[in-house]
């Protein structure tokens, strides 16, 4: 573990979605208290369960949050990269971890602990308000999940999942970040027959091809399937 001694070697707090709302001193403060981790791939960051004692922005690499079942059944419910923070919500009310984190790469995390940042929303209330704004809208997106869960069937979740992981290139076609059959079944909470039944035939119809897991859209994928 090493402190963290140039930002340049990481995204700054201030560009963080969770920290932003906390003013210039804060942050500086926020950052002198960070260690600079790494992790190699296939390592888990985090793990239901153990207690909340710190937030992790990744500096490098790419990792995703899931919960899993006794069989090993897994669902994901995160993915992130490079200055994306996650274990964060955890630190407000102190409570175990309800979600795993793993790397899909080797990662290097900025880790801020609990402690300070509580310190830090005790010395300004506008912060804890901006906060609150903050969980509702994550609220309102699980929620939004939770109904497509419920009302969507498997066709419908997979192209909701593949147009949120897709990017606009420069030639202005639509690539999706790399990811597995078994990752997007486990996003969608489906098998990964079904999902890879549904990918060929958009292939063969000519939605979509896949190139180094990659899923390229050609057109817009028909609404039903």
């Amino acid at each position: 573990m090493t402190k963290l001694k140039t930002a340049a070697r990481s995204p700054s707090l201030a560009d963080i979605e969770f920290f932003k709302v906390f003013p210039e001193d804060a942050i500086a403060n926020l950052e002198r208290a960070a260690t600079l981790r790494k992790f190699r791939k296939n390592t888990h960051i985090i793990v239901v369960g153990e207690e909340s004692h710190a937030a992790y922005v990744l500096v490098e690499g790419s990792a995703y949050a899931f919960t899993d079942d006794d069989d090993g059944n897994e669902f994901i419910v995160g993915t992130f990269s490079s200055g994306d923070c996650f274990g964060e919500l955890g630190l407000l009310d102190g409570q175990a971890r309800t979600a795993n984190v793993i790397t899909t790469s080797n990662c290097q995390c900025l880790v801020v602990p609990r402690a300070e940042i509580n310190r830090e929303i005790m010395k300004e209330p506008a912060v804890a308000q901006a906060i609150i704004h903050l969980l509702v809208g994550r609220i309102r997106g699980m929620t939004e999940d939770v109904s497509c869960l419920a009302l969507m069937d498997v066709y419908g979740r997979l192209v909701r999942a593949l147009n949120a992981s897709m990017t606009e290139q420069a030639d202005g076609s639509r690539v999706t970040e790399r990811v597995t059959h078994q990752e997007l079944a486990s996003r969608v909470g489906s098998s990964r027959e079904m999902v890879s039944k549904i990918l060929k035939e958009l292939r063969v119809g000519g939605y979509i091809s896949i190139e180094n897991h990659c899923v390229k859209i050609h057109r817009d994928l028909p609404d039903r399937w």
